[in-house]
């Protein structure tokens, strides 16, 4: 072996600073975003490629159902806290309004499972009635809840990201969707939100058959409704959902409400 072959700088350990680092992604994301940042160390600087999304190409024209979509900005003082600041804003602002309108088929859709055990063990501790539909879940549970939360003998149910990333759950009954934060795979978002159009069912066009099914004291004639929770540091997730022009007024703005209509 030719050992003069090798270069001095590799025998010092300043190969980081003369390699290529390529990374791959399907979408941009602050952890990837971060790992890029602390690992490329090459003297030849670094390249950055954004693409913007055109409000045609946002995941949200692809709602089919005539809803009025909110999006509620959580304050938050750092990356750090951002998910207390969720959980607290879940528990104090949004879950009371939820027990104190006793809103029937309300679908709560939360990417991450830690979330998921949080308001769960909140809802235990409130002695609240619901189901959840989570990717450890038996298949008979899964089921047995989804019935429940048909008929209206479960108000809530609690529906986790990775759950429909595996296994594509088709919920019925939903009129009432609470997400507690951006799906990362910008599809979903419109997934979810069309789950809608089988729990929006006007009196006059309910079959004798979906009667046997919803139940008499469903809330009918309460308008359907739509939340959807964001940070600013989420701007990547909110980019491919409303695209680039609006995410940008959505995340720097004085408001912290922002209405879309489908």
């Amino acid at each position: 072996t030719d050992f003069s072959r090798v270069r001095n700088y590799l025998l010092a350990g300043q190969a980081a600073n003369w390699r290529q680092l390529i990374m791959l992604s399907r979408f941009n994301d602050p952890n990837v975003m971060s790992c890029f940042k602390r690992h490329a160390k090459s003297i030849a600087g670094q390249i950055k490629i954004r693409r913007k999304v055109a409000p045609d190409e946002a995941t949200i024209s692809d709602v089919l159902v005539k809803i009025r979509q909110v999006f509620q900005r959580i304050p938050c003082q750092s990356l750090a806290t951002q998910a207390d600041d969720r959980m607290a804003f879940f528990s104090n602002k949004v879950l009371p309004q939820i027990l104190r309108l006793q809103q029937k088929h309300t679908l709560i859709y939360i990417p991450s499972y830690f979330d998921f055990v949080g308001i769960r063990n909140i809802l235990l501790k409130k002695e609240t009635d619901f189901v959840s539909v989570t990717e450890y879940a038996r298949i008979s549970e899964v089921n047995r809840g989804r019935a429940r939360f048909l008929q209206g003998r479960k108000p809530i149910m609690l529906y986790t990201g990775r759950a429909h990333y595996f296994l594509r759950h088709k919920i019925k009954g939903v009129r009432h969707v609470v997400m507690f934060g951006l799906p990362e795979h910008s599809e979903f978002y419109p997934l979810v939100m069309n789950m809608l159009s089988d729990g929006v069912i006007s009196s006059s066009s309910t079959s004798s058959m979906n009667k046997d099914y919803i139940d008499n004291n469903a809330d009918q004639d309460v308008p359907a409704s739509c939340l959807a929770l964001y940070t600013k540091y989420e701007a990547h997730a909110l980019e491919r959902i409303v695209g680039t022009a609006h995410c940008e007024r959505m995340t720097k703005g004085e408001k912290g409400t922002y209405l879309f209509c489908s």
